[in-house]
């Protein structure tokens, strides 16, 4: 993709804002929201020693462990802290976008484009503001894969392979996705093998050298008694979620897209096809477009498959890898479509789909929909009308730490959670309780596309149904008060008659 053009005179300014106006957008109310359970199991830990924090990172079985050590030396007392380390890298993940696409197309204003893009993208807006390791996995997925073009263009100094095996090791032990771009490489050169033979030898080696801290990392949770794989809620994916994700990850929508987002949501995804399409008829003369074309295919095909034989992988975030080239690939198809002599109709296209996922990043901030799991709201409503002989009962051990993080009496009352084979029983409390505040996640309906902000919003009345647990149900005759917040419920259930059975076995 040539498309050299002079730098334009304010070129610094115009970038400086960007950043600016993508860094406002990660760090506004960045320590309102409370911690969501995954981000808790974050805080759980980064607070344990580095050697506790790898077997407990192992026994996870889903995770890597660079992101939490490096999470581990940077301050990470309070909420705000915590997610600032994700929302620093979101800058520079915008800051580097430009850069990358400035020195590949040699382009300022396509450059600037793509910052604006992922500077106003809901999807990397929500993902900095997390606690959770996908920042990290943008910014080594955009190195590595700038790495990786510079060589394919026959820049092979030392520096550039230096460069891409370290960025690609360290993607490799932050998200296990990150192996999608060796993929992506290998399909490349599969079309591309009689004129990089050299360079496909030599990218053996150097990927035989990245993959290594992986392999190591394999071998030591091969050493675990039992490994959680925490995957059991991803669902089967269907062939809608490929739109739907792809509709998440330009503007950030879910399985409900608002009348807002529409044009720019149009505008987006005729821009990605059209560089698609542009990608697949000129990979030879732009392998560059044609790596591009493999990350976003090439991952989304292979997960979808490995979920649909195998086991279920398919969440949007996990694909967070994939977003530099959906930018660079909707820049080429709108430069494509708009031609030399309309070069306005791109800068037309980038400014509406900027402008929407602005409009919908500022509603969700206006209707408090960034607050995900509202655990402060609930551990002061149980606080306001907490009593002697009170008990609290939780779906897990994650949920009883994020409410005690925001409880705010001294001691945590008596606890359980329920028994995971059997949701009509709990386990034992460590005393008689007399009254049960039941705290539960209003997470999605099953079945729908998984969505990256509000799981369900804070409502008035009773809480609907679908939402309330077996063992209340089992119980609603004695349902003292209920009451929705955002990706929560709480429910208090009188247990007079029972107290001695709850404190011992259910």
């Amino acid at each position: 993709m040539n498309t050299a053009a002079a730098r334009p005179r304010l070129f610094w300014l115009w970038a400086m804002l960007i950043v600016i106006a993508g860094a406002a957008l990660r760090l506004y109310d960045l320590g309102g929201p409370s911690l969501w359970v995954d981000e808790v199991y974050t805080v759980t830990l980064v607070r344990a020693s580095p050697g506790d924090m790898l077997v407990m990172v192992r026994d996870l079985g889903n995770q890597a462990p660079l992101y939490y050590l490096l999470l581990h030396a940077y301050p990470h007392d309070s909420d705000f802290a915590l997610r600032s380390f994700s929302a620093l890298l979101g800058v520079v993940g915008i800051a580097g976008m430009m850069w990358v696409v400035a020195r590949l197309y040699r382009s300022s204003w396509l450059a600037l484009g793509a910052g604006a893009l992922l500077a106003l993208n809901p999807y990397h807006i929500w993902l900095s503001r997390t606690a959770r390791v996908y920042a990290l996995a943008f910014v080594l997925a955009l190195i590595a894969s700038y790495a990786f073009l510079r060589l394919l263009a026959g820049a092979r100094r030392r520096t550039h392979w230096v460069v891409f095996v370290l960025a690609s090791m360290s993607g490799y032990v932050t998200h296990y996705f990150a192996a999608a771009l060796a993929f992506a490489q290998y399909l490349v050169f599969g079309f591309l093998l009689r004129r990089k033979r050299a360079l496909f030898r030599r990218w053996i080696g150097a990927q035989a050298l990245a993959v290594i801290p992986l392999l190591l990392w394999i071998v030591y949770m091969l050493q675990a008694e039992t490994v959680a794989a925490g995957l059991g809620w991803i669902r089967k994916p269907g062939l809608a979620d490929l739109l739907l994700t792809l509709s998440a990850m330009t503007l950030g929508t879910g399985d409900t897209i608002p009348l807002l987002a529409v044009p720019g949501l149009i505008t987006a995804l005729v821009g990605l096809g059209a560089g698609l399409v542009y990608a697949a008829r000129h990979y030879r003369a732009e392998p560059d477009l044609w790596y591009w074309f493999w990350v976003v295919v090439g991952t989304l095909a292979l997960v979808f498959a490995v979920s649909l034989v195998v086991r279920p992988l398919y969440v949007d975030r996990y694909f967070v890898i994939i977003l530099p080239a959906l930018i660079v690939l909707m820049l080429r198809g709108w430069t494509w479509l708009a031609g030399p002599r309309r070069p306005y109709l791109a800068a037309a296209a980038i400014a509406l789909v900027c402008l929407s996922g602005a409009a919908i990043t500022l509603d969700v901030f206006r209707a408090g929909d960034h607050y995900k799991e509202d655990w402060r709201g609930v551990a002061e409503y149980v606080a306001a009308d907490f009593q002697p002989g009170d008990g609290v009962l939780a779906g897990d051990p994650a949920e009883v730490i994020a409410f005690k993080r925001y409880f705010p009496q001294a001691e945590l009352p008596p606890y359980a959670w329920y028994d995971a084979d059997d949701p009509l029983a709990i386990s034992p409390f460590a005393e008689p309780v007399t009254r049960v505040w039941v705290l539960t996640r209003t997470t999605a309906d099953e079945g729908a596309h998984q969505n990256e902000i509000a799981l369900a919003r804070a409502s008035a009345g009773p809480v609907p149904e679908k939402y309330t647990p077996p063992w209340v149900q089992a119980r609603r005759d004695r349902v003292l008060a209920e009451k929705q917040f955002n990706g929560l419920a709480v429910f208090l259930v009188d247990t007079h008659e029972e107290a001695e059975q709850l404190a011992t076995a259910e």
